[in-house]
């Protein structure tokens, strides 16, 4: 059943064009956009500062709220509280758009349950839809792009030949260039946001979590004992550094987290377990001296299982210990630079290949996976045919992908650190500017 109620407390802040009525017409006079729906954003802040940007800019925007982790981070007006499954979930929406007639959707995560029939509706109203995630390149950058991300991004359709660049055509720098680490604070808001959910969400909430509700005890523990393992790996793994750094020429295999939803919906059959078995069947058809150094995802709670799983699969291929190595600390770009090649299923970590202009496979879907651009690879004989014979595309098409992404799929900022946050929301707020023109464009471009 559907639980909704607006929200009407007053008292809403506003950071963005307060008391500054002609600034205010004016930014209106050059939207297309006029009003806005906010599905679920990233955790923190980020969705309640954007959503009193936008409203202070003279938008009207109303806010979908979906458990008691939403609710924490959301104001006390202009939202409504949906509970209930997908169906019901598309039902209300429907009804919505037919009422209230928004001209974008904002959300975070073009994946989430909730947001994948989001992003079906809207297409079927002709809706744009403006889809938030992580940034391809970071840091310094978040993805922003119509219609969805990843194997959902307009890039999926990206080929060499020349075209316009509609919008933005500068290339965007991150936040003054120094703006700090969101990983900690990204941590906090994560966990506040979850234990909140877990703990006080309604029980037909569930039905459009993304990810799995979690016991509070087990939850807890679990995180301490990964952020204790990754602070001793910083010191621990440092011989081991120092030795890829002096022998360098490994292949580098970046794992993803396990519940990742691009290793759900977009990995073309393969998993964790699977990469891990065919890369170390591909070392065993190797020359002796080649290596492997496996890459565990900082988010990774299983890190300990997995590294014992490796050990245990090396052995059983009668692969030399000395040829494996598991890290769960460095830099990716340290790491790649030194690296021969790079296999992934879908992982951005492509994109520091990329850059250090190193051979990548491709195993899933992903914006990157262009044959012009990266390997494309399918079955295990793809990986053990990389292993033995790989060589790095063209720079000149891989800057021109870097370029059209820049320009199309990422604006400047993060989700997390305040300063970031802000810098974020005028990207957006351009992107909005751009309004329904620029959808068109694309999709003339792209037909």
């Amino acid at each position: 059943m559907n639980d909704m109620a607006l929200s009407t407390a007053p008292g809403a802040s506003r950071p963005v064009g307060s008391g500054d009525e002609n600034a205010k017409l004016t930014f209106l006079e050059h939207m297309s956009v006029k009003r806005v729906l906010l599905l679920q954003g990233p955790v923190g802040p980020f969705f309640t500062e954007l959503q009193a940007a936008l409203s202070s800019a003279g938008l009207e925007v109303r806010r979908v709220i979906f458990n008691a982790g939403d609710k924490a981070f959301a104001p006390r007006h202009d939202c409504l509280y949906f509970t209930g499954t997908q169906i019901e979930w598309e039902n209300w929406l429907r009804s919505e758009i037919a009422q209230n007639a928004p001209d974008v959707i904002i959300l975070f995560g073009s994946s989430r349950p909730p947001h994948e029939v989001a992003r079906r509706v809207a297409a079927s109203f002709g809706i744009d839809v403006l889809s938030l995630e992580e940034g391809y390149l970071r840091s310094g950058y978040v993805t922003c792009e119509l219609g969805g991300n990843n194997q959902h991004s307009p890039l999926t359709t990206w080929d060499a030949k020349p075209r316009p660049i509609f919008g933005r055509t500068a290339d965007p720098a991150p936040a003054s260039g120094a703006q700090p680490s969101s990983f900690v604070t990204m941590g906090f808001w994560a966990a506040t946001y979850y234990l909140t959910r877990d703990f006080a969400s309604q029980p037909s909430d569930v039905h459009l979590f993304h990810r799995q509700r979690e016991r509070i005890v087990p939850l807890v523990s679990r995180w301490g004992f990964h952020l204790l393992r990754r602070l001793a790996a910083r010191i621990f793994e440092l011989p081991t550094k120092r030795a890829l750094h002096r022998c360098p020429e490994y292949f580098l295999i970046p794992l993803q987290v396990s519940s990742d939803s691009q290793l759900q919906v977009a990995a073309r059959g393969w998993s964790v377990p699977r990469l891990i078995d065919a890369s170390l069947k591909a070392l065993r058809a190797c020359p002796t001296e080649q290596r492997v150094v496996f890459k565990l995802h900082p988010l990774e709670r299983r890190s300990a299982e997995i590294k014992r799983l490796i050990f245990r699969k090396a052995s059983q291929l009668g692969v030399k210990r000395h040829r494996v190595r598991v890290l769960h600390s460095g830099r990716m770009g340290d790491l790649t630079r030194e690296s021969s090649g790079m296999v992934v299923i879908n992982s951005t970590s492509a994109f520091s290949a990329l850059h250090h202009g190193i051979p990548v496979l491709v195993l899933g879907d992903a914006v990157f996976r262009h044959d012009e651009i990266v390997t494309l690879g399918e079955s295990e004989a793809d990986v053990t045919g990389f292993f033995k014979i790989r060589h790095a595309k063209s720079r000149r098409l891989i800057d021109a992908f870097f370029a059209v992404l820049k320009s199309q799929s990422l604006i400047p900022g993060d989700f997390y650190v305040s300063r970031g946050r802000q810098v974020a929301i005028a990207g957006i707020m351009g992107k909005l500017q751009q309004g329904q023109r620029v959808s068109r464009s694309q999709k003339e471009a792209s037909a």
